[in-house]
């Protein structure tokens, strides 16, 4: 009985020592500058950096060929409804701030600030959660990690950056629909930082 009492004792040690750790860890943070200029009414520039992506061990650009033509071929597509799914959550997010312009500018144009996704891994996730019922919504759900960099146009200098630690979205048999699902979460974590 005793030995139970102190394996029951250390179990809830490691559980309260693991739930202070990941309290602590946010999907999304401030790592320098000041991010409320997004508070403020202006027009966005949005753009997604891929360049430095892996998925595991692999480039993304690896990653796409190994899956099929049919991937490679499909991605510019998927980016592009990813993009629109991150601005449509940010806008209704910060309704009274900035707002990314639709249909997505193909350049900074006139807006005041560029944000810049840029993605450093990638998990691609799975379609798992449609076999399991008792699975949770972000069951298989894509896992990013990078930074977010809000550029003032006028001088080019990044005003913030933001580091992202392993946002997840839901799950979904579509690739491209968890992508989707995956960008509109980072875009909520963005704004509740405002």
């Amino acid at each position: 009985m005793k030995h139970k009492v102190l394996i029951l004792a250390g179990l809830l040690c490691l559980w309260s020592a693991a739930s202070v750790f990941a309290a602590k860890v946010k999907p999304v943070a401030v790592a320098s500058g000041n991010i409320s200029v997004l508070k403020s009414p202006s027009k966005v520039f949005l753009e997604v950096d891929y360049s430095s992506a892996k998925v595991g061990e692999q480039a993304l650009d690896e990653y796409l060929k190994g899956r099929g033509d049919d991937f490679v071929r499909d991605w510019p597509e998927d980016i592009k409804k990813t993009s629109a799914s991150f601005a449509f959550s940010f806008n209704r997010e910060n309704r009274k701030g900035a707002q990314i312009p639709f249909p997505l500018m193909e350049d900074a144009g006139d807006a005041a600030y560029k944000l810049v996704i840029r993605i450093e891994s990638i998990d691609m996730g799975n379609g798992s959660r449609f076999f399991n019922p008792f699975a949770p919504p972000k069951a298989g759900g894509i896992i990013i990690s990078g930074a977010v960099d809000i550029v003032d146009t006028k001088t080019n200098e990044v005003v913030c950056t933001l580091k992202v630690n392993k946002v997840k979205g839901r799950g979904d048999v579509s690739e491209s629909k968890r992508l989707s699902w995956m960008f509109g979460e980072l875009a909520r974590y963005i704004c509740k930082l405002l």
